[in-house]
């Protein structure tokens, strides 16, 4: 009977856990849950519903925008006042861009152009007699018209009033005069810029009512670079976001507003600016205040990732300032020790002399070597690893097809930057 009653008992239990069982696989869990979110699913708005989409769109955009920004390649021009910078700007503007169109050179160039010839003309007046060389001035009866005229506005800007066509035939002949020549000589103690002596040398033809700037005049204009000048060229079917930015002391507080994912930096130095001072500093070397902005950029966390591009510019007024003015005959620079380089003696029309010619070169080469390797040298505290990563190019920024050569090289060294930035290449 035990036996009996204790099978009947396990068989019960038996079947009360066999039908908990199916009541468990009848409605699982998981279930549950799911009921319970289409219940709280079919309590959204239509508002809510419209909301959940627009922000789902807006993420969509982000990313997208993302990844244009990400494609797009930033490249920053640097360097001190009246470098080049600008005018290496306006050669990618010629090579990449549109040019200039007639229109803008006639109404926009030719009155900057212009003005750049009477400022010229007007600080070497000054330094005239500043430097006390008045009493080589043989033609005084221009030298005081120039100087009293009062519709220069005092600082060699012409005035609506004034056009090159009515002064240019007083400048042709200053600019032949020995005062003016003498105080050419001795540029170095002030303030002009050295290539627009290309504008003397055709002021016939500036002075001329009809005149049209031609790209090479647009190219030795000088601009001042105030603020931050943002050009956007597409250059073999990428996007280039270029950013001008003054070279002048009080514009460079504004640099660290580009420096944020810079894909390359492009700094340019004036070679042929070794015995000049600052505009804004009469006492402080051009070349010296250079190599000191170089090297402090150079070793920037800002750059790290960043392609660093040093154009060593105004070669060919370089190669002509030292046959006048030998390197180590400048304070700064006593420490030079290479050739001086030799004028060459010769009239023209003779053949020019082989030998002469390669001792010329060599002391170009050693001089402009000497200044570059004073650019990638570092202090002991400043040592790392960022000079073997510069990429060095001489150049002449008023050459077009010099600055196409070197930039096609650059270009490669820039879009291999922004493919690793990317991603895409290792």
């Amino acid at each position: 009977i035990a036996e009996a009653g204790g099978g009947a008992r396990l068989a019960a239990a038996g079947a009360v856990a066999s039908g908990a069982s199916a009541v468990l696989q009848a409605a699982p869990r998981r279930h549950c849950r799911v009921a319970a979110m289409g219940l709280c699913a079919s309590k959204m708005s239509d508002e809510d519903r419209a909301a959940n989409e627009r922000s789902r769109q807006i993420d969509a955009m982000n990313a997208r925008d993302h990844d244009t920004e990400q494609k797009k390649i930033k490249l920053l021009l640097l360097g001190a006042g009246e470098s080049g910078k600008t005018t290496v700007l306006k050669q990618m503007q010629i090579i990449y861009g549109k040019g200039f169109a007639e229109e803008e050179l006639r109404l926009q160039w030719a009155p900057r152009i212009n003005e750049n010839v009477v400022a010229a003309m007007k600080a070497l007046c000054d330094a005239v007699e500043d430097l006390e060389l008045m009493d080589q001035v043989a033609n005084k009866t221009e030298f005081d018209s120039f100087q009293s005229n009062e519709a220069m506005n005092g600082v060699g800007l012409l005035s609506p009033e004034l056009s090159l066509s009515e002064i240019g035939p007083v400048i042709k002949v200053l600019w032949n005069d020995p005062g003016i020549q003498a105080a050419w000589e001795q540029r170095s103690e002030f303030q002009i810029i050295e290539s627009h002596v290309k504008y003397f040398e055709k002021i016939d033809a500036m002075s001329d009512p009809e005149y049209t700037p031609s790209e090479e005049d647009v190219l030795l204009c000088r601009s001042r670079t105030i603020g931050i000048v943002k050009t956007v060229l597409e250059i073999d079917k990428n996007e280039f976001n270029i950013f001008d930015v003054g070279g002048q002391r009080n514009e460079r507080r504004k640099w660290i507003h580009c420096f944020d994912e810079v894909t390359a930096v492009i700094f340019v130095a004036a070679l042929s600016e070794y015995d000049q001072t600052l505009f804004e500093d009469s006492s402080q070397n051009r070349m010296v205040e250079a190599i000191e902005i170089f090297r402090e950029h150079s070793t920037s966390s800002w750059f790290k990732t960043s392609a660093l591009i040093l154009f060593l510019n105004k070669s060919d007024l370089f190669e002509h300032k030292l046959g006048k003015k030998p390197i180590s005959s400048v304070e700064e620079w006593d420490d030079y020790q290479g050739p001086d380089y030799v004028v060459n003696p010769l009239t023209d029309g003779q053949a020019p002399d082989a030998e002469l010619q390669l001792q010329q070169q060599e002391a170009f080469d050693q001089g402009k070597n000497y200044f570059l390797k004073k650019f990638l040298e570092l202090p002991d505290d400043k040592q790392t690893e960022r000079s073997s990563d510069v990429y060095t190019h001489v150049t002449c920024a008023t050459n077009t097809d010099n600055v196409r050569k070197i930039f096609d090289v650059c270009k490669d060294v820039i879009l291999k930057g922004s493919l690793i930035d990317s991603g895409f290449y290792a």
